[in-house]
């Protein structure tokens, strides 16, 4: 089994999806501290002013505390984020691929709960299915897997590999710096990393706007160079040092 584990994010980028369409279970790692501007809650879409890159869209927090979990944290209620959202979306009604996205979005966005991480993973599982991928999906928080520390930060996707025994962890290409290969070797567990090279697409801009939203993707391409994104626009990089395209 080829396991990932990530933080739940906010309409994240291609590379997030490119990382779940190459393995067979996705972690949800919700029980973890909260970091402030993140993605967690909010993510990057076009400006509507060609003169500007991008603009946030974001969910609104009720009040934290410095070291809440993500599994803690609750949505704030008394804005009407989700208009808000979508308001910031209009702009994009050039796009040819304007008004399915738009509809994928609506229901990513339709959980009407408190609490973010419910809210995230709803989110995930609708984007997961447009996109055709069938990666199998559970929470960290409802596993009790029983690891109740590690010696380093590295060490709990070894762990959470272990117990739900998988034969090979992949982590995206950012976060290596995090592992240690050789706790991996000893265990029989293959480590490798998911290294994203994107191709740019057609934005209508006259400079290619990188590593937004998977919301932007959605609205500039269409089904075939989606899929084509998913499958090739990134390469994986083994301990044995081969590379699988």
């Amino acid at each position: 089994m080829k396991l990932a584990i990530m933080q739940p994010y906010f309409f994240p980028y291609m590379g997030y999806f490119q990382l779940m369409s190459h393995v067979d279970c996705w972690v949800v790692f919700d029980h973890c501290q909260f970091v402030n501007k993140g993605w967690v809650n909010r993510n990057r879409v076009l400006h509507p002013d060609p003169s500007k890159d991008w603009q946030f869209v974001t969910v609104p927090l009720r009040k934290r505390g410095r070291f809440d979990f993500i599994d803690d944290i609750q949505i704030e209620a008394d804005t009407d984020w989700r208009r808000s959202l979508l308001g910031k979306l209009t702009h994009y009604r050039r796009a040819p691929y304007y008004d399915q996205a738009r509809s994928v979005v609506e229901s990513a966005i339709s959980y009407q709960g408190g609490q973010l991480s419910s809210l995230l993973v709803h989110s995930l599982k609708v984007l997961a299915d447009y996109l055709g991928l069938s990666t199998r999906f559970l929470l960290y928080s409802e596993l009790n897997l029983g690891i109740d520390s590690v010696s380093h930060p590295g060490q709990w996707a070894l762990r959470i590999s272990e117990a739900l025994g998988s034969k090979e962890y992949i982590n995206p290409w950012g976060g290596r710096a995090l592992f240690r290969p050789e706790e991996f070797a000893e265990t029989g567990i293959d480590l490798s990393f998911i290294q994203p090279r994107l191709s740019p697409y057609d934005q209508q801009r006259p400079v290619f706007v990188p590593d937004l939203s998977i919301i932007d993707v959605m609205m500039w391409c269409d089904s075939r160079k989606i899929t084509s994104m998913l499958i090739e626009d990134y390469s994986v990089l083994r301990l044995s040092g081969d590379t699988d395209e």
